[in-house]
């Protein structure tokens, strides 16, 4: 009797065991190929990442699609997976089993990502075999990268500590600098789902109903304004056929000053990275002419100077608003007014060179050192040239920007 229940109950758990396994849903499938196969499919509400799918067409057999058969495949609207090959981030992440090293452990691979969101900026969640949560990030046709959420121990004289780099943070930040919603925010939000799901869907509609690739009118350029000055010194290099007039004519200059305005153009696909530097600015110099071995008063020339050219920052670091920067640009000096009248030394005329910089944003505040070059402009000496080289230290405040 005893066998008979036993074997009774065996075969009515199989029954409802086999049936629950067997969940078909509305579905489809997007081949290799590119074409929507539309279906049922077996819902596994996989907790992990899954190898294959059965899936059946109305009064066809169940056929299985591997990973390798299919793009991607969607339930009921519900869950979506895409194929991606990604960088997967495998370094212990359980307090226990930290590594002592600062380095990940990296291995590429090809999986069926669930996709949360969908849109200009798509988010996808994985799961791997060891419980650990991973979230990627794929802006555009941009390569599809990983947000990196790192614990490792570290030992020092006090004893072994566990460190925790929430480098995701920064990761998001460079990538939502286009959407002024979040133009000068902290980004500290948790390594979970309910935490960046909102904050991807929110840039997702700004830019208008998750249209990938369409702009918004109002980002297509952000514009930063900005007051300038700055101090420096220069010398100033005359050449002549003849050596010995190669070697009087080599001056060296005091003083320079420089004030005015700038702006600097955000180009939005480069994310806050890279933009375009416009400076209009009146320069002031203060020179000490020497002439055979003799010296003549100093004296005083301004110049209205234009300058553009790109700038690329190098380094950001988000919570603190610091930006470190590289410029460079094409230079353009009008001489206001005439430093001599002396036929020997007309002094300089329209100058046309180049400007080289490195620089430091604070928050509204940047600090530039700049070097620059530029063509003397001696005429009507036809067989004279020369150039004016000089070192600048800028300071600028940043007046505003477009939202």
């Amino acid at each position: 009797m005893k066998k008979l229940l036993f074997s009774l109950f065996i075969t009515v758990l199989s029954h409802y065991s086999s049936k629950a396994q067997k969940e078909f849903m509305v579905g489809y499938v997007v081949n290799n190929a590119g074409d929507t196969i539309r279906g049922k499919i077996d819902n596994k509400k996989w907790v992990q990442a899954p190898s294959q799918i059965t899936f059946k067409q109305e009064n066809q057999n169940a056929i299985k699609y591997r990973l390798s058969d299919i793009q991607s495949f969607a339930i009921n609207n519900e869950a979506t997976y895409v194929r991606k090959k990604i960088s997967l981030d495998i370094t212990p992440h359980m307090s226990a089993k930290l590594l002592h090293s600062y380095d990940r452990v990296l291995v590429d691979t090809t999986v069926f990502l669930k996709q949360l969101i969908k849109g200009r900026l798509n988010l996808y969640y994985l799961k791997d075999g060891n419980t650990k949560g991973h979230f990627f990030i794929e802006k555009l046709n941009e390569p599809i990268q990983e947000l990196i959420d790192h614990r490792f121990l570290r030992k020092t004289e006090s004893g072994t500590f566990e460190v925790h780099l929430d480098t995701y943070n920064k990761q998001l930040y460079d990538l939502c600098e286009d959407c002024s919603n979040y133009s000068g925010k902290i980004f500290k939000y948790p390594y979970q789902e309910t935490a960046l799901s909102p904050l991807i869907l929110k840039y997702n509609l700004f830019f208008g109903d998750n249209k990938a690739l369409e702009l918004s009118k109002k980002e297509k350029f952000k514009y930063t304004f900005f007051l300038h000055a700055a101090i420096g010194t220069y010398s100033f290099n005359i050449d002549r056929n003849l050596s010995y007039y190669s070697e009087n004519y080599n001056k060296s200059g005091l003083k320079s000053a420089s004030v005015g305005a700038g702006v600097l153009f955000d180009l939005p696909s480069k994310r806050g990275r890279l933009g375009i530097k416009i400076e209009l600015l009146y320069n002031h110099y203060e020179e000490d002419v020497q002439l055979y071995h003799t010296y003549e008063i100093p004296t005083n020339t301004s110049y209205l100077g234009l300058y553009i050219g790109p700038q690329f920052s190098i380094y950001k670091n988000v919570p603190k608003k610091i930006n470190v920067y590289l410029n460079a640009g094409l230079s353009l000096e009008k001489r206001l007014a005439e430093k001599s009248t002396d036929f020997i030394y007309q002094g300089l005329g329209n100058a046309v060179g180049y400007k080289l910089g490195i620089g430091t944003k604070i928050s509204r505040m940047n600090v530039e050192l700049s070097y620059s070059k530029t063509d003397a402009g001696l005429r009507p000496f036809v067989y004279i040239t020369g150039n004016i080289q000089k070192v600048s230290l800028a300071l600028s405040y940043a007046l505003g920007e477009n939202k």
